[in-house]
């Protein structure tokens, strides 16, 4: 079946898009409704989740994603990329999430890496990053945040980077960082990403400190290219969700050295970066994926309930039923045009302030809490609804509600999310 309201044409608002901007989107939302929604369950290898089966999958729809123009979406024109808007990469990261928000984690790591860079200002290494992701070969790159010890400690702008224990440590013409990163994704050796249908890993974006005593001053942004003697990894954790489309494991950094040019930016500016570009953005990227999954989940209960009946009337038309699908419709709806405003604001710091300021970063919390906090609960309503069917895998009902659990926690989790909300309107610490 097919639903006006849930086409691109009709729900991303003209205010903030082109003509040519829905042209795209509508693109992307044919190739996620024709290549990805018949492999949702192949994505996670079936249910035995089979390696390879998953691998296979990931790599061929990434492939033919990256032939779409989803992988330099956000280089710069003048490296040879698209340059596309944020709000309509934000967009583009919704359609994908309809499909599988791990497939679009995954594709997204690259556009989390290019952003950091180019609010870095560091056309010197976009530009020897650039020809590899402009082509039609499919590359990936791993962001590394956090710490055993820290939990959401580095995303708590309150602590000024001083629980960072990965250290950097300035040797002349070079960086030598020393440290253990926890969850980083994607992450693992060169051999785990060199496959048929994948090209390899460009490197890891680090979070680091030059002196944690020195709090901001001492943030750091470094990029380690792949192959740089000293990373050790450990082998890739089973998850509950995303499990092989996003590959977590731990990174110990046993004197790294990496040349002087790769840290990002220089002492004072790079916790602006690590607030906006990683953690500002990425919520706010975070909570796009969760409308997606959201307004699938949200699909398969319309689709379900027209096709089951109570007493000859298809269920979706008994008002108890119509009202809880409206309700859930409505959130989705408010979900998308918060992060979609979240986005306009974050674009226009002329008006708005620097994407870094508490204030942003409290809009892009408020849009992934608010987003996840919908598609839970779209889940869940939808699963009653469904009943029993949709607690069986191949509804892929469960499948969504499993992957999209980890957005919620990641890069600081739902109770650090409102804790930035309110230090957006006055300052506090612990």
């Amino acid at each position: 079946m097919t639903y006006k309201m849930l086409e691109p044409s009709n729900k991303y608002c003209r205010a903030y898009f082109t003509e040519e901007d829905i042209a795209m989107l509508e693109s992307v939302a044919k190739f996620v409704n024709k290549e990805v929604m018949p492999r949702r369950q192949d994505l996670e290898g079936g249910w035995h989740r089979d390696e390879k089966l998953s691998e296979a999958t990931i790599d061929e729809l990434y492939e033919r994603l990256v032939k779409l123009g989803v992988q330099k979406a956000n280089i710069p024109v003048q490296h040879g990329g698209l340059g596309l808007s944020f709000l309509s990469r934000i967009a583009v990261a919704e359609e994908i999430s309809r499909g599988d928000c791990g497939l679009a984690t995954d594709v997204g790591k690259i556009h989390w890496v290019i952003g950091a860079l180019v609010a870095a200002k560091r056309d010197d290494l976009l530009a020897g990053l650039a020809p590899k992701l402009i082509g039609d070969e499919p590359w990936t790159a791993c962001v590394c945040i956090s710490e055993p010890g820290g939990g959401a400690n580095i995303e708590d702008p309150t602590q000024e980077g001083r629980s960072i224990t990965t250290i950097a440590k300035d040797e002349g013409d070079s960086w030598v960082l020393k440290g253990h990163k926890i969850w980083p994704g994607p992450s693992g050796p060169s051999e785990a990403f060199q496959r048929a249908k994948r090209k390899g890993i460009l490197g890891y974006l680090t979070v680091a400190t030059t002196d944690p005593n020195q709090g901001r001053d001492g943030i750091a942004l470094f990029w380690v290219p792949d192959g740089t003697p000293g990373l050790r990894f450990s082998n890739p954790f089973e998850k509950m969700g995303m499990s092989f489309t996003d590959r977590n494991c731990e990174i110990w950094y046993e004197d790294v050295r990496i040349p002087k040019e790769n840290r990002l930016a220089g002492p004072g500016r790079d916790a602006d970066i690590l607030h906006y570009a990683i953690v500002g953005a990425g919520r706010l990227v975070g909570g796009a994926r969760c409308v997606g999954v959201a307004a699938a989940m949200f699909e398969l209960g319309l689709n379900w309930t027209a096709n089951r009946d109570i007493v000859g009337k298809p269920v979706r038309e008994r008002s108890m039923f119509a009202g809880i699908l409206g309700e859930l419709a409505r959130d989705i709806e408010a979900a998308r045009a918060y992060y979609l405003q979240t986005a306009y604001y974050m674009t226009h710091p002329e008006i708005y302030g620097p994407p870094w300021s508490l204030p942003q970063v409290a809009r892009c919390s408020a849009a992934r809490s608010m987003a996840a906090d919908t598609a839970i609960k779209v889940g869940n309503k939808i699963m009653e609804l469904m009943g029993s069917y949709g607690y069986v895998f191949e509804s892929n009902l469960e499948k969504y509600l499993r992957d999209i659990k980890i957005i919620q926690l990641w890069l600081g989790g739902p109770q650090r999310d409102r804790l930035d909300i309110a230090l957006g309107y006055y300052p506090f610490k612990w």
